[in-house]
């Protein structure tokens, strides 16, 4: 009897406006958020969040008692440009009764306390940021993991949210050390950071302005920002800034393809390889420039500086009207030579890499990974969208009853402007294709990478090719495998010492492996890469540079 007190109590709480949305169940989780006064940019306000969500697959209804979440919350509206919608996007932290933050496993995400919920206002397919940190990740890069969700404010049905990690140093998201305040000298200082090329709204941490300016046509020059820790001092302001003032001097030297000392002693190239597929895959127009975050570690785990984690993704795909961001054609790396009047502009790094031949060929041995047997290949992007599709189909029809903008302009979006969701998704599906066809064209692929069937071996023999040789730091490995079964790849130096060892399950057929040869590694210029399956070993001279 009590539960049917409080299930009735709870439909009437919320009957006004889930009556005109016809909506008394979902197949996404639902959230409740009350709050104590009205949500501001900053600071943040207490509120109570409650989460009803039966797992994956089930209904989840609004007469179920919260059975995923139920406690108090400091919520906060975020964003710069998408302040200006009627449908915000918030972030907010977990609290216990005293306001101090707690950290909990949300929908099967590592423990924490931060979290976002992305309103996807301008972007009407849902999908681009979701789909954006799906590649990036099965790419091998961190990136926001996410679930959709409905959201009531104060039981006010506000639509489909993206809940999302909120980018931050914590084991499972930026996985980096933790930089105390008495952490001033030695390898202490070293790491970890995070700091990011963006608009200055959200941050009070102050940066510092590089030194150098960024490529012509324009003239101005980057400010970087300080992100983490939040708890930063002055000495370490100073150290991260030296060392990033010192990687540009690396970078912007006439010796900067230089092994030891150039660039790469500096800068994580893989990372920024991953960076920049992402944003070009996507065409995103605001990428390199705006909600771009790079991080460092101590210099004892690594040291160099990455890029990433990628955000923000709703003016990608074709979704913005402006400096060519409609168009599939171009890559988003040379925003500054379209729009050099734009006051955000992209650094030099990306652009000083592309004058390495050795970067723009491991750019262009991974990308031919990611199409051929990674993360973009087309028909297995077609196949994530459409699992959203159906995933998304009853809540995005509520959710454009609640806010009717389909077929109506909302900034930045070209025309010509679908009048359906169906629609929305069709032209992400389309301009994704006509995006790999361009990047096909214009991406330097090595031809010794393409899979080839290994015809003169014939179809009953194991058989391997490796490339490039010589290598840097990963070797891409082609294997014709005639059964399946599993097989181990051992890299050697020339003492016979193993290097590195991975264990790859065979298909029947073509198999394509990547190496990453931990850069903690000392090789001899001359190693052996040994393939060992069906009883045989085939072996390989590889040579690194």
């Amino acid at each position: 009897m009590r539960k049917f007190y409080f299930n009735l109590l709870l439909l009437c709480s919320h009957s006004a406006f889930v009556l005109a949305q016809n909506f008394d169940s979902s197949n996404l989780p639902i959230i409740f958020i009350t709050t104590q006064g009205q949500i501001y940019d900053d600071p943040k306000v207490k509120a109570k969040m409650e989460i009803i969500y039966n797992g994956p697959g089930k209904t989840n209804n609004l007469t179920d008692k919260p059975n995923h979440y139920s406690g108090s919350i400091g919520i906060e509206t975020r964003g710069s440009s998408s302040q200006m919608f009627p449908k915000k996007s918030y972030g907010f932290e977990l609290w216990d009764d005293k306001n101090n933050a707690i950290d909990a496993s949300l929908f099967g995400m590592p423990e924490e306390s931060d979290w976002i919920l992305y309103a996807s206002y301008n972007e009407k397919s849902l999908m681009h940021n979701v789909l954006t940190m799906k590649l990036a990740r099965e790419m091998g890069m961190y990136a926001s993991r996410t679930q959709y969700v409905e959201l009531f404010i104060n039981n006010q049905y506000m639509g489909v949210y993206v809940f999302m990690e909120k980018i931050k140093r914590a084991k499972g998201r930026v996985d980096i050390a933790k930089l105390k305040e008495d952490d001033l000298t030695g390898d202490d200082i070293t790491g970890g950071y995070i700091f990011k090329v963006d608009k200055t709204t959200g941050t009070g941490l102050g940066g510092w302005t590089s030194q150098y300016q960024n490529n012509p046509p324009v003239t101005n020059r980057t400010y970087y920002q300080y992100e983490a820790p939040k708890s930063i001092t002055p000495e370490q302001k100073k150290y991260i800034s030296t060392y990033v003032s010192n990687a540009e001097s690396a970078l912007k030297s006439s010796s900067f393809r230089d092994k030891e000392n150039g660039y790469r002693k500096y800068f994580d190239t893989h990372s920024f390889i991953g960076l920049f597929l992402t944003n070009e895959i996507s065409k995103n127009v605001d990428g390199y420039r705006i909600s771009t975050f790079f991080y460092k570690d101590k210099d004892s785990k690594g040291g160099k500086i990455k890029a990433g984690p990628p955000w923000d993704y709703d003016i990608a795909y074709g979704n913005g009207n402006y400096c060519e961001g409609q168009y599939y054609q171009g890559f988003s790396y040379k925003f500054n030579n379209v729009c050099p009047n734009d006051g955000f502009q992209v650094p030099f790094w990306w652009e000083r890499m592309m004058e390495d031949s050795a970067f723009v060929r491991e750019l262009g041995e991974e990308y031919a990974f990611q199409r051929k047997r990674g993360a973009f290949q087309l028909d297995k992007i077609y196949k994530y969208i459409d699992s959203l599709t159906t995933q998304l189909q009853a809540p995005a029809f509520r959710n454009f009853q609640r806010w009717p903008i389909l077929g109506v302009y909302v900034w930045p979006q070209p025309n010509p402007i679908s009048s359906t969701w169906f629609g929305e998704v069709d032209e992400l599906k389309q301009f994704v294709a006509n995006r790999l066809i361009w990047l096909d064209a214009n991406i330097k692929q090595p031809a010794d990478l393409r899979i080839t069937g290994n015809e003169e071996n014939g179809p009953n023999i194991l058989s391997m090719n490796a490339y490039p040789n010589p290598f840097l730091d990963r070797i891409y490995v082609n294997i014709h495998s005639p059964k399946s079964e599993k097989a181990n790849l051992i890299l050697y130096d020339a003492n016979g010492r193993i290097l590195t060892r991975i264990q790859e399950t065979l298909q029947i057929g073509e198999n394509q492996v990547m190496i990453q040869v931990p850069s903690t590694l000392h090789l001899s210029s001359i190693n052996l890469l040994q393939l060992e399956a069906s009883g045989h070993k085939i072996v390989k001279k590889m040579i690194q540079q």
